[in-house]
C-alpha cells in the first residue's frame, strides 16, 4: 500500500486544531442528521444508525481531535504519480470544513472496491490494505487510546451516512436517500460491511 494516502489522515490526526476552531456542526447537529436518516433510509440502517447515535458524543470529547476535513474525497479528487503510484496532490477544497476526526475517511473505504452495475466488489485483497492502513496509520500517529480508537469507527460510520445517506436533488438541496439512488448500494456495502 502506497503510504501517501496513510499519511494524509495520520498528519490531520497529528495536526490537530487548536481552539478557536470549532466543529462545523455540533454533536447536536449531526444527531439531528442521524434522526432523520433513521427515519427516511431502507429500515435494514436502523439498527447501524441507534448505535452510531448511542456513541456519537464520543467525537465530540475535547481531547478528540477536531481537523480540516475534505467533504468529496472521491478518487477524482486524488492526483496520484503515473509512475511511483503515490498521491501528489488533493483537490476540490471548496466545501472544506473542520469536523471530528475521521469523518471522510469513507474516502479510504471507496478505494477498496469498486461499483458497477451488479452492485459492490472488494478487491481482492482489501482486507489486508486494510489492516495496513491502520497498521501505518497507528505506527504514524503514535498512542492513541482504546476510547480514541472507538471514536474513529464511530465518526468513520458516521462520515459513510453523511455522505451516502443524503444525495443532491438540485445539485444543492438535500435529501434522504432511497432505494432508487446508488448512494445506497454504497451504504449496503461500506456501512453494512464495517459493521459485519
Amino acid at each position: 500500500m502506497d503510504a501517501s494516502l496513510v499519511s494524509f489522515f495520520a498528519k490531520s490526526w497529528v495536526n490537530r486544531l487548536e481552539e478557536p476552531y470549532r466543529s462545523k456542526y455540533s454533536l447536536s447537529d449531526l444527531q439531528g442528521k442521524l434522526d432523520i436518516l433513521s427515519q427516511e433510509l431502507p429500515s435494514r440502517f436502523t439498527d447501524s444508525i441507534k448505535k452510531i447515535l448511542e456513541e456519537l458524543p464520543l467525537i465530540f470529547v475535547p481531547t478528540y481531535p477536531l481537523v480540516l476535513t475534505h467533504t468529496d474525497l472521491c478518487e477524482m479528487n486524488i492526483i496520484v504519480d503515473p509512475d511511483r503510484g503515490g498521491i501528489t496532490g488533493i483537490v476540490d477544497w471548496d466545501e472544506a470544513k473542520v469536523l471530528p476526526f475521521g469523518m471522510s475517511l469513507w474516502g479510504f473505504q471507496n478505494m477498496l472496491g469498486f461499483m458497477n452495475s451488479t452492485g459492490w466488489h472488494y478487491h481482492e485483497n482489501s482486507s489486508r490494505l486494510r489492516s495496513l492502513f491502520w497498521d501505518i496509520f497507528y505506527q504514524n500517529v503514535g498512542v492513541v487510546s482504546s476510547d480514541e480508537r472507538r471514536a474513529i469507527q464511530i465518526a468513520e460510520r458516521a462520515g459513510l451516512l453523511f455522505r451516502y445517506g443524503f444525495t443532491r436533488e438540485d445539485g444543492v438541496s438535500e435529501r434522504p436517500a432511497n432505494e432508487q439512488d446508488s448512494s445506497i448500494k454504497y451504504l449496503d456495502a461500506l456501512l453494512l460491511g464495517l459493521d459485519n
